[in-house]
């Protein structure tokens, strides 16, 4: 058994407050997005895909 089992490096203490920290940024833009993705009508239901169709 290592002699300093219970020690750990500080890059890796580090990295663990770095990530909550990653995640703490991440998270609220996806919830915005998600939000922002429901505020926006639907294509096919508002009639702007049968325009796109006749484009094409």
């Amino acid at each position: 058994m290592a002699e300093n089992a219970h020690s750990t490096p500080a890059s890796t203490r580090a990295a663990e407050p770095r990530a909550h920290i990653l995640v703490a940024l991440i998270v609220p833009f996806l919830i915005a997005l998600a939000v922002v993705g429901l505020g926006t009508s639907d294509p096919v239901a508002s009639g702007h895909a049968y325009a796109v169709e006749t484009v094409r």
